[in-house]
């Protein structure tokens, strides 16, 4: 740029300078405007151009904010005149000229103070308004507009550790509260002086509600106490001459007239604020009229207690009535009482005394009801309880036993249903359905005389379920399925048919609704079906025709997952059934057919993969087959999902010892024996493999346990004896396999004559050893 044109350029911005400084501030923008004007004219470089445009805006921004500053300290000024209307409209001409600065942020910055400065104005007029409100005795409109300041200050100061502010306002309408309640107070006290003491409450009451309003709770309590004290005071002056004419009765022999007053003196007392001066005035009328009453119970409570005392008392229910009426009397009477120590002993000891005769009649009761349920004399139970409950209901505190009576009531209905489902069970397992839902509705008419509580709602929902799993037997068994299924599609298609027709609904909440119902109900429809093939599946497994029954649980999967929201309850069942008849399939052909077993526990792994009964028997399956790595391979599979599988480490053991694989055999069978201390098969294979070693002390310890456990236990007999043979204690041997063939004689087929032999050689060496000892 040259050199001539920056000379200019300076000299026009010295020139608004100078009139920025003479407070000429429009002429001073008029020349920067010329300025950038000229700056447009003459350079020519875009750069500099940019450059000396975008100074001379900032040099605008600054002349304006040198305005406004002007605006806010005459605004200032005029807020400490209170003239409060020319101070907003200095505000309002700091707004206009910072609404001309074209920078966002400083725009922004000047606004925002503007407006804090303005709400700050505000905010003191309100004090100075309240302030007035409050010199004239106008406190209600003072303290109204305080508030109104400190919601004006909390806005302010909002997010700013500034609350000194806040603090003045609520000291200033804590001043208020305090002013208008001395002056209500004084008033209160006139009125008191001039007789009119009801006034003069009145009052009181009212500056206490003025309490409300402070902030500052020690003081606000502080004014409390003090006004309830001046009411309580008023109170106590009015029962004094009460409570001495009381005395006076009293010492008259005027005890009904005596008691009327001091119920007089109670009521006064009761109106009375909590504090130890209402306390003892209670405690007085308490002293003079109490020891009547007590004098007026005791003979009743003596009568009561006679009868409590008869011969076989609770043996009576009318007995017991008698009694309990008696103390009811006097606990009446009581209650009547001033309310003190004596009152709340008087009250104790009396229901105290009808509560032990009650309960000495419901225990007798509860015990002979124990002895007939304990008998099954049921309806004899029942009826003793309900006497016992109408016993409960007259006690004082009757709840506890009321709800144990109930409970116990429960309990003989549940015992009657117990043996009622048992007797439906039988005949269900009997496949007498008809019978057995005949006996499952007479257990569902017992729960309908239970009290209703969670247990009972259990007891029911379990009948239901048995009756409805009756149903579905008995329609299968009557060879129904086919036609219970048929009608089942045939719902499923109505309900399809109304699902079209509600997807055809234009109100979208409607629509959604109404699908969502019907789609319930088509789940519902499909969840009966899956019982249906399940209870088929059941008895086609139960007459062992596994493959057909297979195939009822495979259909009940696939129509669950024809569900809209498939039932993981139904899925569950489906699965524990299947697996389990998958199972039971394999047992029966672990020996004869192993690979019919080995694809049934196959299938069961596949429908739930931490089935550890499946790898179990896939093991046998192997070692059958003398496939012993696959055998290992599964038993250590079921280990893995359960440790403590015993028979799977014992299995595992003989496939070891099957592979020779000696040291890992014994490992499984420790750690069978260390699950299941009583394993006696274990520890008898852990003896075969030790005898195999040839470490025949070990093989002998551990038959000796297998004995132990189970003493009928041939085998290990036997091995123990042949194992004494290898210790050439021949005598011990013998013994133990003689016991063996005791307990079972087939293991003597073929040793039998080879031990007699033996035997003979033996008591023949012995006879001519004796004869060369005696011919020494």
């Amino acid at each position: 740029m040259k050199a001539s044109v920056l000379k200019k350029l300076n000299l026009m911005i010295e020139e608004a300078n100078s009139f920025k400084d003479k407070n000429k501030y429009q002429k001073a923008i008029d020349k920067l405007h010329e300025a950038i004007d000229f700056v447009n004219e003459k350079v020519k470089e875009p750069e500099d151009k940019e450059v000396e445009i975008n100074n001379i805006k900032n040099v605008i921004n600054q002349t304006y904010s040198v305005e406004i500053n002007d605006y806010i300290q005459q605004a200032i000024r005029l807020v400490s005149q209170k003239e409060f209307d020319k101070a907003y409209a200095n505000f309002q001409e700091a707004l206009k000229v910072a609404d001309n600065i074209d920078d966002p942020d400083f725009k922004e910055a000047e606004v925002q103070e503007i407006n804090k400065l303005n709400d700050e104005a505000k905010l003191k007029e309100l004090i100075e308004d309240a302030m007035n409100l409050r010199e004239n005795k106008n406190f209600d409109d003072a303290i109204e507009t305080f508030n109104k300041a400190l919601i004006i200050a909390e806005e302010i100061y909002e997010g700013i550790p500034k609350i000194e502010e806040q603090d003045k306002i609520k000291a200033e309408i804590d001043q208020t509260c305090s002013t208008q309640i001395k002056l209500i107070i004084e008033n209160a006290n006139q009125l008191k002086l001039t007789g009119r003491s009801e006034d003069a409450i009145k009052e009181f009451e009212k500056a206490l509600g003025f309490t409300d309003s402070f902030y500052n709770s020690e003081q606000k309590n502080k004014e409390i106490i003090n006004i309830k004290n001046l009411v309580n005071q008023i109170y106590s002056n009015k029962i004094k001459p009460i409570v001495d004419k009381t005395r006076e009765l009293v010492t008259q022999k005027n005890i009904n007239s005596a008691i009327s007053e001091s119920k007089n003196a109670l009521d006064i007392a009761n109106r009375m604020y909590d504090s130890d001066l209402k306390s003892l005035e209670i405690s007085i009328i308490a002293e003079i009229i109490n020891p009547f009453y007590i004098e007026k119970i005791k003979p009743i409570v003596e009568k009561g207690k006679q009868i409590t005392q008869q011969d076989k008392f609770e043996e009576r229910t009318t007995k017991i009535n008698e009694a309990v009426n008696i103390f009811k009397e006097a606990l009446d009477i009581a209650h009547s009482m001033i309310p003190d120590i004596k009152k709340d002993q008087e009250v104790k000891n009396i229901s105290d005394l009808i509560n032990i005769a009650c309960l000495a009649g419901i225990n007798l009761i509860k015990d002979n009801s124990v002895s007939n349920i304990m008998q099954k004399k049921y309806d004899d139970a029942i009826s003793q309880l309900y006497s016992a409950l109408s016993i409960a209901k007259i006690m004082t505190y009757p709840e506890e036993e009321i709800e144990n009576l109930k409970n116990l009531v429960n309990k003989v209905y549940s015992a009657q249903v117990k043996e009622v489902l048992t007797q439906g069970n039988k005949l269900e397992n009997e496949d007498e359905y008809e019978e057995a839902i005949k006996v499952y509705n007479e257990a569902l008419d017992i729960t309908n005389k239970m009290y209703l509580t969670d247990k009972m709602e259990k007891d029911v929902g379990q009948i239901k379920g048995l009756i409805y799993q009756s149903e579905i037997k008995q329609l299968v068994g009557k060879g129904g399925l086919a036609e219970a299924q048929q009608l089942k599609e045939k719902e499923i298609e109505k309900l399809k048919k109304r699902l079209d027709y509600a997807n055809s609904i234009d109100d979208e909440k409607r629509r959604i609704e109404e699908m969502s119902k019907i789609k319930k109900l088509i789940d519902e429809v499909h969840s009966d079906e899956i019982r249906l093939l399940i209870e088929r599946g059941n008895q086609l497994a139960k007459q062992f025709k596994w493959e057909e029954g297979f195939t009822f649980y495979e259909r009940a999967l696939k129509v669950n997952e024809l569900m809209e929201e498939p039932d993981m309850q139904n899925k569950n069942l489906i699965r524990e059934r299947y697996k389990t008849e998958l199972v039971n399939r394999t047992k029966q052909n672990l020996r004869k057919n192993p690979d019919i077993a080995i694809e049934s526990c196959n299938r069961a792994t596949e429908l739930d993969e931490n089935y550890v009964d499946a790898y179990y028997h896939l093991g046998l399956a192997y070692n059958n087959k003398r496939s012993y790595d696959a055998a290992i391979q599964n038993f250590s599979k079921a280990v893995r999902l359960n440790p403590k599988h015993a028979e799977s480490w014992n299995n595992m053991g003989l496939a070891y010892e099957a592979k020779n694989e000696l040291d890992s055999s014994i490992e499984s069978y420790k750690k069978a024996v260390e699950i299941d201390p009583n394993y006696s098969l274990a520890y008898f294979n852990m003896a075969n493999v030790y005898k195999l070693k040839k470490e025949f002390d070990l093989a002998i310890s551990n038959y000796r346990k297998a004995t132990e456990i189970d003493q009928e236990f041939a085998r290990a007999w036997f091995f123990l004896g042949y194992a004494y043979f290898d210790t050439k204690d021949y005598n011990l041997g013998i013994q133990y396999i003689e016991k063996a063939i005791k307990l079972s004689p087939d293991l003597g087929i073929e040793v039998s004559s080879d031990i007699k032999e033996f035997k003979n050689l033996i008591d023949k060496l012995e006879l001519n050893l004796s004869e060369k000892f005696i011919n020494r």
